[in-house]
């Protein structure tokens, strides 16, 4: 599957340069439910080609194929919605509302307090990586919420605003299983000199009820810390907003990778995989990805994506490595449909309440003590 996966994108993108791409406005209304292939993507872009055609998804839309050809569909069968239409999904789901139902006195506050208090979240998400957000708001309207606390960290050898590829809009995660509100002081002044106003576009991250930033964990956090989190109280991490421009979460040791996972000593790699993962660290390092560590809540095990780039890193005197964190639950295709309580799980709750960033006091939670383990050097 790999070999085919590798060799099927060249092609793809060889039509996709030189076939015809259909436009949405080219999108056919279907009648009912005609035999055929439906696709819809949830995220990025799918292509489907047949012949010299080409039809390009972007995040939410939907396509139809048949004998005939390939097209991007106007209204997609109501089936396509699962699992999104489904009782699980809709019993996990927080309520929703829009920004029209907003007031003009103090927009802002009345998103964060419509979130803790109900909680509700505003709605359609948007597509932010594709450049779409939920309003534009001034930077007085910001500041208000600012705190030391952060979700993520970008790769210092990146200059966070160097890639055209990051929308120039802001984000501030919510987190209502702590009633923290944080936003992306990564972001923020970059994007003020950027857009050369204090008027600044903002998507809202409503992250589902057992998600903290981690920075909940403190500064030294460590691998071993966020799986007991995950395995005994199902909290997990909030994703960080694009690894593949190198943003990661935490930075375990050497030392760690090797007491968790199998690191291959560097004899075993083959001289020619070694010679191309040393160029890469030396001209890249870990700018255009981390390495990303699976955490599975079934099995309570982590996974590592690239252990022979670990042991490459390490020869080179690298004594910490930034990773990206995904977890893996079994509702996992239900939250795709948006923010909620997951399955299984209450949100955060515990024994002690940390310090954390801009806290709403009204119905302020308790959120469970740090785990009991040794501090890394991360």
């Amino acid at each position: 599957m790999k070999a085919f996966t590798r060799a099927l994108l060249p092609a793809m993108i060889s039509i996709a340069l030189s076939g015809q791409v259909l436009a949405q406005d080219d999108c056919a209304e279907l009648e009912g439910t005609p035999p055929g292939m439906y696709t819809t993507t949830d995220e990025g872009r799918t292509y489907m080609s047949k012949d010299d055609q080409v039809v390009e998804l972007k995040a939410g839309e939907a396509g139809f194929a048949d004998e005939n050809g390939v097209t991007c569909i106007q209204a997609p069968p109501k089936f396509l919605d699962w699992p999104c239409s489904t009782d699980a999904a809709q019993s996990r789901m927080f309520n929703t509302y829009t920004i029209t139902d907003l007031s003009d006195d103090n927009p802002m506050q009345e998103v964060v307090d419509r979130y803790f208090k109900v909680p509700e979240v505003l709605a359609p998400i948007p597509n932010w990586i594709d450049g779409e957000y939920h309003a534009v708001f001034n930077y007085k309207d910001i500041i208000q919420f600012h705190s030391p606390e952060y979700w993520y960290f970008p790769n210092p050898d990146r200059p966070i605003m160097s890639s055209p590829k990051r929308p120039r809009s802001l984000q501030i995660a919510l987190f209502v299983g702590t009633n923290q509100v944080l936003i992306d002081n990564n972001m923020l002044e970059a994007l003020r000199k950027d857009l050369g106003s204090d008027d600044v576009p903002v998507t809202f991250i409503f992250n589902d009820s057992n998600t903290v930033p981690i920075s909940y964990f403190g500064t030294n956090v460590s691998l071993e810390e966020v799986l007991k989190a995950f395995k005994e109280r199902g909290i997990k991490v909030a994703d960080v907003p694009m690894w593949w421009l190198g943003d990661f979460a935490l930075q375990p040791t050497i030392e760690e990778f090797e007491m968790f996972f199998d690191i291959p000593p560097l004899e075993e790699i083959s001289p020619e995989k070694q010679a191309k993962l040393k160029a890469d660290l030396e001209e890249h390092g870990f700018t255009r990805k981390p390495i990303i560590v699976n955490m599975m809540s079934e099995s309570g095990t982590m996974a590592v994506d690239q252990p022979e780039r670990v042991r490459m890193a390490a020869s080179m005197g690298m004594t910490n490595i930034p990773t990206s964190l995904f977890f893996i639950e079994p509702d996992m295709v239900l939250a795709r449909c948006g923010p909620g309580t997951p399955t299984g799980t209450s949100g955060v709750s515990g024994a002690t309440t940390p310090v954390g960033g801009a806290n709403v006091p009204i119905n302020t939670p308790v959120l469970p003590p740090l785990p009991e383990t040794g501090v890394s050097d991360s």
